[in-house]
């Protein structure tokens, strides 16, 4: 059982890192869906100091023989689905880098045609017929 300096530090640690998470929420610094794990661990701290009898629970559930067994197994899981997670993530931003990249190649491209035949045809931008410049008179 946790002695009550103990359960106390706990709750305050949790309290103080639910309010940094919230604080970057607000201020854009984080998205939810990267926040929203970390705040669902902060809770479980939170349930489990005030509840340590959960612990045993699950262990006997699972068949674990210690507590800390239990916590080291649950830090596991929840390390491998932010890992998996941010894979996801990085694989869906690599995909959206080579897109960007391929759609800005072309844009250069055309762009570099339309220089070429601009100075092949010997009109510049402000001769072609419908295309004024703005501020000349003439």
């Amino acid at each position: 059982m946790l002695n009550l300096r103990l359960k106390i530090f706990l709750f305050v640690i949790c309290f103080l890192v639910f309010i940094f998470l919230i604080l970057k929420l607000r201020g854009r610094k984080a998205d939810v869906k990267y926040v929203l794990p970390w705040i669902g661990l902060d809770l479980g701290v939170v349930v489990i100091t005030a509840f340590p009898g959960i612990l045993d629970y699950f262990c006997r559930l699972f068949g674990i023989e210690t507590p800390s067994n239990m916590l080291f197994f649950f830090a596991l899981i929840l390390l491998g689905m932010v890992v998996f997670s941010m894979t996801l993530t990085i694989s869906r931003q690599n995909e959206q880098i080579r897109d960007l990249t391929q759609r800005l190649a072309l844009w250069e491209d055309s762009q570099k045609q339309t220089q070429q035949r601009e100075k092949g045809s010997g009109v510049s931008g402000s001769e072609v017929p419908g295309f004024e410049v703005p501020g000349s008179d003439g």
